[in-house]
């Protein structure tokens, strides 16, 4: 039947350029007739822009302006636009991460059969829907993290590590909180693991302290690289902080999508090779 596919649906978060960036309906531009009087200079001051589309005569859409560098108004240059400033307006939010870092670019017009239709930013990228797919590739990886060390150690394995976490002078740590926690839900006889209790931190800790990492063909120093994941996941976890910023930019976060991948892909691959 035509429905089921609904329920062949994988459930991932499916994010495009168009849903970060701004459609050409809803942008701001300048009219051609009005650089004469230097309009486009208040507007991008006004609003802090670093690009603004330029409106032809005739409503398309073939020039812009650029800042020559970031939030400076005093030299702004007039482009053309060319076909590496154009990437289709339904490319996957990953690879428009990847041409930004790759390209050094900070922008590019959204294209749909080739005709002009938004632009997106660098600082689009800073928005809640990019958080839900970053949200999204971490909650799996914890979720395969959790799959692969039920699957390397049993629960009295776990169960002995965390105690041997617990801080005996303060009753009320971490470590003590998840055995509580996991020991109050088995006794109203409700079932749950001890790893459903972890934060990503802690499948990064136990890992490297049983050396699990070497069944997915990690290093400890790489392992331990692998730790700026985390930082990543703090940030999601607070939505108001801004995804990138001076000390967090486009290739940094590249690179942190591409270890939450690349992890999630060897925990996947080292299941199926231990299921034959």
């Amino acid at each position: 039947m035509i429905e089921d596919i609904y329920f062949l649906d994988d459930g991932q978060v499916k994010i495009t350029a168009a849903s970060v960036g701004i459609s050409k309906l809803r942008w701001t531009s300048v009219k051609e007739l009005e650089i004469s009087t230097e309009k486009h200079i208040d507007i991008m001051s006004n609003n802090r822009f670093d690009h603004l589309p330029i409106e032809s005569l005739n409503g398309s859409i073939t020039e812009f302006f650029k800042t020559e560098e970031p939030n400076n108004y005093k030299n702004i240059i007039r482009h053309k636009i060319k076909y590496n400033d154009l990437i289709p307006l339904d490319t996957n939010i990953k690879d428009v991460i990847e041409k930004f870092a790759n390209d050094n670019r900070t922008f590019y017009f959204l294209c749909y059969h080739k005709n002009i239709s938004g632009l997106i930013t660098l600082g689009n990228l800073n928005c809640k829907q990019v958080q839900v797919y970053i949200f999204s590739l971490i909650c799996e990886l914890e979720r395969e993290l959790g799959d692969f060390i039920n699957s390397c150690l049993s629960n009295q394995e776990i169960n002995d590590w965390l105690i041997s976490k617990v801080d005996k002078d303060y009753p009320g740590s971490k470590y003590a909180l998840i055995l509580k926690n996991f020991n109050d839900l088995t006794k109203l006889d409700l079932e749950n693991q001890l790893t459903e209790h972890f934060f990503l931190v802690d499948f990064f800790k136990i890992i490297k302290d049983k050396e699990l990492y070497e069944k997915l063909a990690f290093s400890k120093k790489e392992w331990q690289d692998l730790s700026s994941i985390n930082e990543l996941r703090k940030r999601i976890a607070h939505p108001t902080r801004s995804l990138l910023d001076k000390d967090n930019d486009i290739f940094k976060l590249l690179e942190r999508l591409n270890k939450i991948e690349d992890l999630t892909y060897r925990i996947v691959t080292e299941r199926k090779n231990s299921s034959r």
